[in-house]
């Protein structure tokens, strides 16, 4: 759902958020699903997208959630949650209240990006105003300007500062004198969107990065497709169940990989099978959310052609649990990553070397 509502674009003048800030919120509201959640929100994505810097971002997020714009979760250890306050699109209510399409061009080219915070905020009430009327803003210079109900007096600046923001808006607005009057209308490179029904896609497109980023697949060719029709094929009925698409298909996924790595902490084999995840997908549909899960047994999976000696051993190891190894089985397979010779101490003999120092040291002391 790429809609921020007219009344958090009020509160944000309100406010006098910052351009970081705005830039936030127009990222966060572009992937959004019909209750303001945004699953899986990474750092570097919004700094590539918005170019803030890593420190801006935590700095943002922050401050925004202190002004009550936002809510965060931290779900995973990469990336969290984020909901909009008062941005749900879910119900009737939501019909009769005027909101601002954040997949319009203007939001994707690095003109806006470069604006003030002010010059932002102007040109989002300058596309509220339009769109909801005549398709253009018509008001008096000198009402525009008044000290007391103008505009300079709702952003809190200057004459001189609010008409240099007005000016900064002209690439993407037309504006007119005529008759003591502004006549403000959005040129069309403001309001065409990036590609055909690309918010569908990018929400999907997104959904898969998010699931292959929490379970560690780096490959994103590797059933990224598969995946993706699997979101197209189950969002309909998701949204009418009130389910969260994304974080069930992140446990369906990691799920499917212990299974697959036959419950090994370390996990080798990072395979997309996509029969096993829809299984699993339509067994978990109506269960409620556990965090510790118990994984089903009856998968049995085709016994691979070992290539070499390592890949042996580590099929060896998913096949057997530890507890069931001899101890020099054991032995062989720990301390992997720390495969250097490592010191072994005698903690009885230190213990009798302390009390020995204790017993020396009170002798001395009574002589």
């Amino acid at each position: 759902m790429q809609k921020i509502k007219n009344s958090i674009v009020d509160r944000m003048i309100a406010q006098k958020c910052t351009a970081n800030e705005i830039d936030f919120l127009l990222y966060v509201s572009a992937y959004q699903d019909i209750t303001g959640r945004v699953t899986g929100v990474h750092y570097k994505d919004v700094c590539d997208a918005t170019h803030m810097s890593i420190q801006g971002f935590y700095d943002v997020k922050a401050s925004l959630e202190e002004k009550g714009f936002i809510v965060c979760e931290k779900c995973d250890y990469s990336d969290c949650d984020i909901t909009i306050v008062g941005n749900s699109y879910d119900g009737e209510k939501y019909n009769r209240e005027g909101y601002i399409n954040t997949g319009y061009n203007i939001f994707s080219q690095n003109e806006f990006y470069q604006l003030k915070a002010g010059a932002k905020l102007l040109a989002l009430k300058l596309l509220i105003i339009s769109f909801s009327g005549k398709g253009f803003f018509e008001i008096g210079v000198k009402k525009f300007y008044d000290k007391e109900n103008g505009y300079q007096t709702r952003f809190g600046v200057s004459k001189r500062v609010m008409r240099s923001y007005l000016m900064s808006l002209k690439p993407f607005f037309s504006v007119v004198i005529k008759e003591g009057k502004y006549y403000i209308t959005p040129k069309k490179n403001v309001h065409k969107k990036v590609r055909s029904g690309a918010e569908a896609e990018q929400y999907r497109e997104k959904a898969v990065e998010v699931v292959f980023r929490r379970n560690r697949i780096k490959e994103l060719g590797t059933g990224k497709e598969e995946l993706y029709n699997l979101f197209k094929q189950y969002d309909a009925k998701a949204g009418a169940d009130g389910i969260n698409l994304v974080s069930l298909m992140d446990r369906v996924v990691k799920k499917s990989l212990e299974i697959i790595n036959q419950g090994k902490t370390w996990m080798k084999y990072k395979i997309v099978n996509i029969k096993l995840i829809h299984k699993l997908l339509q067994e978990n549909w109506s269960q409620p959310y556990k965090k510790k899960e118990t994984m089903p047994g009856n998968y049995e999976l085709p016994e691979p052609a070992p290539q070499s000696t390592e890949v042996a051993e580590l099929y060896y190891q998913a096949t057997h649990p530890v507890n069931q190894c001899p101890v020099d089985q054991r032995q062989r397979y720990k301390n992997k990553f720390n495969n250097f010779k490592q010191r072994n101490y005698d903690f009885e003999a230190l213990e009798r070397m302390l009390l020995l120092n204790d017993v020396s040291e009170a002798s001395t002391s009574k002589a």
